[in-house]
């Protein structure tokens, strides 16, 4: 259940000059640098009873000359809650899942507030300009397009939105600017434990942070939610370790 992601190059002009009456001269005025950005595809993660074992122990969703798109780790990433119908106790177990997800990778996470904002698309922004905080919450089918048209074993869907610089000196540099995580209200899971609203929650944040599906059951990040999997497997671990502030900071011009 892997999707590939396609950066998305916005054009602009360069500025290029001549000097000089007898012969052209090289040009002193800086190239300009073209602004890229990107959004995943729907990452969904569905109940089932068994899912293969692979050798991948973790994989990255968006990537930038070989290296993952992260969100900056040296600032706050600031995030808000909607209810949504969920279960009675889903906002303590959304914030116990972002304090995991913090510890793990050395991010700071910021709540903004509780709001009534349906998980969709729509959340996420078109530039930089208006990037908006992590949305988490629960919804269904009828009020947001990431659960509508999903398989009925479908529990969660993550997208995220990502914006950066092409300097056309071989140097590119992205960062990870939002995401929306909608979470199917129609299912019926324990709060904690394995196969939980918890351990759901936490792939979903793994998706958040630039993880992608592997093939392997034995990992939180299994396309198929493993039934006895209550926390992030080692594989997981590894993955978001770089991440997070261990990698160092992303500065985009």
């Amino acid at each position: 259940m892997t999707r590939r992601r396609t950066p998305v190059l916005a054009a602009v002009a360069l500025a290029l000059g001549l000097t000089g009456a007898v012969a052209p001269a090289v040009s002193t005025t800086p190239i300009a640098s073209t602004p890229i950005a990107g959004r995943s595809a729907a990452d969904a993660v569905m109940l089932g009873d068994s899912a293969p074992v692979g050798n991948a122990p973790y994989r990255f969703s968006a990537k930038l000359d070989g290296r993952p798109v992260r969100w900056n780790p040296c600032a706050p990433i600031h995030w808000q809650f909607t209810p949504g119908g969920g279960p009675r106790g889903g906002f303590g177990v959304v914030t116990r899942a972002v304090n995991r997800v913090s510890a793990v990778t050395g991010t700071r996470w910021v709540l903004d507030g509780i709001v009534g904002s349906a998980p969709t698309t729509r959340w996420l922004p078109n530039s930089p300009d208006a990037s908006r905080p992590v949305l988490i919450g629960w919804s269904d089918a009828a009020h947001s397009d990431l659960l509508s048209g999903q398989p009925r074993l479908v529990l969660g869907v993550t997208r995220t939105a990502w914006f950066g610089t092409d300097d056309h000196r071989g140097h590119r540099v992205a960062a990870m600017r939002a995401a929306v995580i909608a979470l199917d209200r129609t299912d019926r899971l324990p709060l904690t434990g394995g196969a939980s609203w918890r351990s759901v929650v936490l792939h979903e944040l793994g998706h958040t942070m630039d993880l992608d599906h592997v093939a392997d059951g034995r990992q939180l990040m299994s396309a198929v939610l493993p039934r006895g999997a209550a926390d992030y497997a080692a594989g997981d671990l590894a993955g978001l370790s770089r991440l997070g502030r261990q990698a160092g900071c992303v500065n985009v011009p």
